[in-house]
């Protein structure tokens, strides 16, 4: 299974790209992320008209991949929620994505194609966090499933 974690953002500061490369440095070639980033808009006439900008760009970067959007207004799991999930995803999809949205959120016909709308939380992170979060919610779901002594309940 091909996994991408497409995020708007790039330049990242350092620690950002340390904690997500090492996370997903632990995980087997079989659940390796791909990152994609995406330049955020800079200018722009309303919040309205960035968000189908950066939308037109994460659709450029995806085919046939079952969708999983970060939204703080999506379902929300468990690790080991997640990781049942994660397992059922590799059972029966080729490809998935994860979507990191920028700033402003994401637009809603990203919202409107997608499979599934998770949320890390009832609180709000910047989206550079989130990727971060991703990537240690993918290796702890995958330590789980590998009964790796990772996660502890």
């Amino acid at each position: 299974m091909k996994i991408k974690i497409i995020s708007i953002g790039n330049k990242m500061p350092g620690w950002i790209k340390e904690a997500f490369d090492g996370y997903i440095s632990k995980l087997n070639h079989d659940f390796s992320p791909q990152l994609v980033e995406i330049k955020p808009e800079k200018k722009f006439d309303s919040i309205e008209q960035k968000k189908i900008s950066e939308s037109e760009k994460i659709l450029s970067h995806l085919d046939k991949e079952f969708l999983i959007v970060l939204d703080e207004k999506g379902g929300q799991f468990t690790s080991q929620e997640l990781a049942l999930k994660l397992n059922h995803w590799s059972e029966h999809f080729k490809d998935i994505a994860f979507v990191i949205g920028g700033a402003d959120g994401i637009h809603e016909n990203i919202l409107r194609k997608a499979n599934l709308t998770w949320s890390l939380s009832k609180s709000t992170f910047p989206h550079a966090i989130v990727r971060v979060l991703v990537a240690e919610q993918l290796y702890r779901a995958h330590s789980i499933l590998e009964n790796h002594p990772y996660h502890r309940e």
